[in-house]
């Protein structure tokens, strides 16, 4: 009887060590996938990067700077291919949105960032003619982030 005992014993000791190997595996991979994670502050970080290139692109830029006035106040004017020309600078502008909407949405940028961000983006948005978002739209078409900035853009 002992030795049944005793091997029960031991049968047990190696199922309670072969689950605290299997848990110790599953919280070194979280943990590791967590680490391999962004955090909302290197989002952040990501989001200034982004909004710095931009502006550095208009003060390294005169013909930029132009291009973006003269979409502002007179587009009708523009030059096929300045049309084009501004578009893609808006469009970087929305890529970075939907940058900070996609992390946000995934729960990485904080909800105190995106509101910031958020805020950020919609005044600017608001600020560029409207024909930078209708004719970059199809970019983004068939997502939330499309529908939540047209329906944005559309309130005013």
């Amino acid at each position: 009887m002992k030795k049944e005992k005793i091997s029960l014993y031991a049968s047990l000791a190696e199922i309670v060590s072969a689950l605290a190997v299997v848990l110790s595996l599953l919280y070194v991979s979280s943990e590791f996938r967590r680490s391999q994670m962004l955090s909302s502050r290197d989002v952040d970080v990501i989001l200034y990067d982004r909004a710095s290139q931009a502006n550095k692109a208009i003060y390294e830029s005169a013909d930029l700077a132009n291009l973006i006035i003269k979409a502002q106040m007179r587009a009708d004017t523009l030059s096929a291919a300045d049309r084009l020309r501004y578009l893609s600078y808006q469009h970087d502008f929305f890529d970075s949105w939907e940058i900070a909407w996609i992390y946000h949405q995934n729960g990485i940028l904080d909800e105190a960032s995106w509101k910031e961000w958020d805020q950020w983006y919609a005044r600017k948005a608001k600020l560029i003619p409207k024909f930078g978002w209708i004719e970059n739209q199809n970019n983004f078409t068939g997502t939330a982030f499309h529908d939540y900035v047209s329906t944005l853009l559309k309130e005013d």
